[in-house]
């Protein structure tokens, strides 16, 4: 977990609760004012799961979603009713405990017999309360589903009038991933419970458990079984894929790196993992991920699609079948593979019902969907699910199969118009109107039913999609940009850069932050977001071009970036104001940005940065060291302590000519939050103007209401003084 900081002398002011300020000057009332509406139009609604309709039940079905109500801190769960596009949402959590608790797993379960009763319906939630991401198991139920009522628990959160939440672990351990099998007989999560930093594989049963607890107010720590030994080298990162329909087999993939995983099957009862090796691999192993599935028809319980880049540059689906040690290609886009639907984008989010086989594709940052049947006329045709009345953007997506409706999806749906909004669509009275289009690929054209209890307030602001820019970097590479400008291009305006985190993140077609369209519509500034090399969504090969002794390549994408700006857009873009702002990674990419173009930026804003790469290295959090030192370069070597060394930008503060902020949550268990104190420092001392935020009870990216609308407006006041609209700034 993130150690307790230590502030020692440091002055500070506390401007506004949970937030210590150093350096900071008041932020005025007109800032906070101003930008109401674009926190209220912010507030979507998040697709949590459906809820598992027991015994009974009768109806469409429920689904948990999250929001935060305007009254609340944070995000609270909320319950959706499937059938009805007006029913109002049904509040099922009212614990603020006034931090930044975050929510890795919510996975709906039949019920519990863990203390000797039947607990019927409600989760199992992995689960901080900080921030921290050192989140534990929780059990959610409600008592009007059980047929026997337990009492208060000591380790129950209150919750009331709300369902009730049982604390299951009591360590400060990590816990997630967890997966319920398709019969609620087995439960599965990974956790460093065994050692401190391996995330490992364990099981426990829901049903017959035999856990010996009572059904009384005594705590009771949930037993588990370990499934995967731990790693005698390098820590273990496993992950949970599935579990058979059988409930036989677990599959597993063992990740390295952002492009290196390896798959694996393993019998739930325990036993050597089998590594899952795909015939006729064209790419290096080391170069290779899997996301994997096992087929849901009991007559082929152990058949495994995957999304895999073992045969391109992209992430593609194939199904694999372990009897005959045969792949089918399905999207791979390789002509000599023969895929029925070549997709030339990276796939993702792959769901594998009874009947069907979903996938997304990524183009661009713009998501498409695809349903290959398993049956009927248009069986072994991928088809694409063109939205009606779609203006375009990115969704994720949700299918009901496990109660019986696998045609059934809820989509998350987020675009220029509108944060994230819920609609239905069922595509079973739409496959037999399938249509071609101009490139001859197959696809049914399916109307959203928007839910009207879960869309946000519609924005009462201008707003408009992002254009695709391009730029040749210093080495020929192609970088893409999400480009928006306030006023089409018409007039010269100021610039932000706004750089990802990751590194193998996107920024896509979505909506913005908060402060995005303030930024647009208020200041009148243009933004960039650059997808610089390293960015996930281009291909293996892309995000592989900033590794370890490249990590300045990127920077030099940025360095291109500002080039082409000045010469190539100084009819829309004024080149003599330019800001860069980014977070964690993005946070690293700001630093060395003010670094090593010290004459191009105006100001600088870092959020969780990373400043010195062989500290961070050595205290991110232990299951995640071994993960990072295969993107970044392992510390403990002296050549590559060398070399990060002297990227650092801790170690080069002196070069840094404009004015920073930097805002840090403190319970960061990733990027620790000494890394913005000593740089924060540092600058200061070096005559530069520098600013610091330090956020209570958060963790790497801020959830408290109060937090992120005060980090919001210092970060726009910030930009107000420095990045000013009429006046250049003054030369060095």
């Amino acid at each position: 977990m993130a150690a307790s900081v230590d502030y020692g002398d440091l002055e500070y002011t506390q401007p506004t609760s949970r937030i210590k300020g150093f350096n900071m000057e008041p932020v005025p009332q007109r800032i906070f004012d101003g930008m109401k509406k674009y926190e209220e139009s912010n507030r979507g609604f998040g697709f949590v799961c459906f809820e598992r309709q027991l015994e009974g039940d009768d109806g469409a079905g429920h689904a948990i979603v999250s929001h935060r109500p305007e009254d609340s801190q944070i995000s609270e769960f909320w319950r959706l009713n499937l059938a009805s596009p007006d029913t109002p949402l049904e509040r099922i959590s009212y614990f603020d405990l006034g931090s930044g608790r975050t929510v890795d797993s919510f996975s709906p379960v039949s019920g519990d017999d863990w203390r000797g009763v039947w607990r019927a319906g409600g989760a199992i939630l992995a689960m901080d309360l900080d921030g921290s991401e050192y989140a534990q198991l929780w059990r959610y139920w409600e008592d009007s589903r059980s047929s026997t009522v337990l009492p208060h628990i000591d380790s129950e959160l209150e919750n009331k009038p709300g369902g009730r939440f049982e604390r299951l672990t009591h360590d400060n351990r990590r816990y997630n991933n967890v997966r319920i099998s398709e019969s609620n007989k087995i439960m599965a999560f990974i956790s460093n419970k065994e050692n401190g930093t391996d995330m490992l594989v364990y099981t426990t049963e829901l049903v017959n458990s035999q856990t010996g607890a009572a059904a009384d107010s005594k705590p009771f720590t949930l037993p588990a079984r370990l499934v995967t030994p731990p790693s005698d080298k390098e820590n273990s990162r496993w992950l949970i894929s599935d579990i058979s329909v059988d409930d036989q087999y677990l599959l597993l993939s063992k990740s390295f790196t952002s492009s290196h995983s390896e798959g694996y099957i393993v019998p739930v009862s325990g036993g050597a993992p089998e590594r899952i090796l795909l015939p006729n691999a064209t790419e290096k192993e080391e170069e290779t991920v899997y996301l994997q599935r096992f087929s849901r028809d009991p007559a082929t319980p152990h058949r495994i699609y995957l999304i895999s880049s073992a045969y391109g540059d992209f992430e593609s689906v194939v199904a694999f079948d372990r009897s005959t040690g045969t792949v089918l290609h399905i999207t791979t886009p390789e002509p000599n593979l023969k895929a029925p639907r070549p997709v030339n984008w990276s796939c993702e989010g792959l769901i594998v019902t009874s009947e069907y086989v979903y996938f997304r594709a990524n183009a661009g940052g713009y998501t498409k969907l695809f349903v290959l049947p398993l049956s009927g006329p248009e069986k072994d045709t991928v088809l694409e699910i063109k939205l009606k009345d779609w203006e375009g953007g990115m969704f994720t997506y949700s299918v009901n199969h496990r109660n019986g409706r696998p045609h059934e999806i809820v989509l998350a749906l987020i675009s220029h118009l509108s944060s994230t909004s819920l609609a239905h669509l069922d595509i079973k009275d739409h496959l037999d109107d399938v249509k071609v289009d101009e490139n001859g690929g197959a696809y049914i054209s399916v109307p959203l039913d928007r839910y009207k209890q879960a869309t946000p307030i519609p924005p009462s602001y201008r707003t408009f999609p992002p254009k695709l820019l391009t730029f040749s970097s210093f080495d020929g590479l192609e970088v893409p940009c999400m480009y928006y400008h306030p006023n089409n291009g018409q007039s010269a305006v100021p610039v932000v850069i706004s750089i990802h985190g990751g590194p193998a993140s996107q920024s896509k077609s979505n909506t913005r932050a908060h402060i995005h369209w303030y930024i647009m519509n208020e200041l009148g500034y243009a933004i960039i977001y650059p997808n610089v090399r390293g960015s996930s969504g281009y291909g293996k090969h892309y995000m592989a071009l900033d590794d370890v002794e490249k990590r300045e390549d990127s920077v030099k994408d940025i360095g291109t970036l500002l080039d082409h700006i000045e010469k190539s857009m100084k009819n829309g873009l004024d080149s003599s104001r330019i800001a860069v702002i980014g977070g964690s990674y993005g946070g690293y990419m700001t630093l060395a940005s003010l670094i090593h173009f010290p004459t191009k930026f105006a100001c600088g804003l870092a959020n969780f940065p990373i400043a010195h790469w062989p500290s961070f290295l050595e205290k991110t959090a232990p299951l995640r060291q071994a993960h990072r030192r295969g993107e970044y370069g392992d510390e403990r070597k002296p050549e590559i302590r060398e070399y990060l060394e002297k990227i650092s930008p801790l170690n080069r503060t002196s070069e840094i000519k404009v004015p920073l902020q930097i805002a840090h949550g403190d319970c960061d268990s990733r990027v620790p939050v000494d890394q913005a104190i000593r740089m924060w420092q540092t600058v200061l001392k070096t005559g530069i103007h520098s600013e610091l935020m330090v956020c209570e009870k958060e963790g790497h990216g801020f959830k408290q209401r109060s937090v992120i609308e005060y980090t919001n407006a210092a970060k726009l006041h910030f930009l107000e003084r420095y990045l000013p609209v009429t006046s250049p700034r003054s030369p060095l």
